[in-house]
């Protein structure tokens, strides 16, 4: 089991939510954590609830959408704060409905957010983790990257393409001492989701769950984590089975594709 005291961690949209949540727990094991977001209030205040004695947390301000930025950012930690051993690309958008009706603001926001943040803050940090030849990148995805969902599919698109990149990077770097780590949780309440209905398969998970759950996986090395994760894995196989016909009827069985026609999103965040 690996021992995270001591490590420096990056994680990105840390001012709420499961940033908040894998902030406030990788202090609690003794490392080092680095706060981005790119709401500046909500960081400083999440940060001075969070900080407390024996827990160091460093916050930057910082928008992963702009890759000059997280190059930046990236060189900025090194000096300020010291070589990150793991870098968490948590920071994510969605937004459903009808998808004729979504905007090119919406649709190109989504894939900036969700794909490329995390390409950019790969570029930026990965280096010097292959120069050390020690570290963990940690993408947090989604069970829609593993099949695509009504009223979701723009942003399912954003989590599918991740998903490749991961498992591509995962290869490339098999023997560079980096490992990838990529995570695809389901309902969670945290207020991003709001107004999405459960299908009778799963439940809504606590944030916190999710959390204990990749702190597992770091520890123990897995290079996917899955909550549900029988459920997540059954899809995966009945997708990879190129008969989307057949998946697309057991998903209707269990209400999967009523799930987000009454999807309100978080409309705390700034987009």
């Amino acid at each position: 089991m690996r021992e995270l005291t001591g490590q420096v961690v990056v994680v990105t949209g840390a001012a709420r939510g499961m940033g908040r949540k894998y902030v406030e727990t990788f202090a609690r094991e003794g490392c080092r954590v680095v706060m981005t977001d790119v709401d500046a209030d909500q960081l400083a205040e999440a940060a001075a609830e969070i900080s407390g004695p024996g827990l160091e947390i460093h916050q930057y301000v910082h928008d992963i959408t702009d890759s000059d930025a997280c190059f930046a950012l990236a060189l900025k930690v090194r000096d300020e704060v010291g070589n990150v051993d793991i870098l968490v690309n948590n920071a994510g958008v969605v937004v459903g409905g009808d998808f004729t009706s979504l905007t090119e603001r919406e649709i190109r926001r989504m894939t900036e957010v969700n794909y490329f943040g995390q390409v950019w803050m790969m570029q930026a940090f990965l280096p010097d983790m292959l120069n050390a030849k020690k570290g963990r990148i940690v993408n947090i995805s989604s069970t829609a990257g593993k099949m695509g969902v009504s009223k979701l599919g723009a942003y399912c698109a954003t989590k599918f393409a991740l998903q490749g990149l991961t498992d591509g990077l995962r290869d490339e770097y098999k023997k560079s001492g980096v490992a990838f780590t990529i995570v695809n949780p389901g309902y969670v309440k945290t207020g991003m989701f709001e107004g999405s209905r459960v299908p009778i398969i799963t439940r809504w998970y606590e944030p916190q769950e999710v959390v204990d759950a990749v702190l597992r996986g770091i520890k123990h090395n897995y290079a996917e984590v899955c909550m549900p994760n029988l459920v997540i894995k059954m899809a995966s196989i009945a997708r990879g089975l190129c008969i989307p016909r057949v998946t697309d009827g057991i998903m209707r069985l269990f209400g999967e594709h009523k799930s987000f026609e009454n999807l309100k999103g978080d409309t705390g965040r700034p987009f």
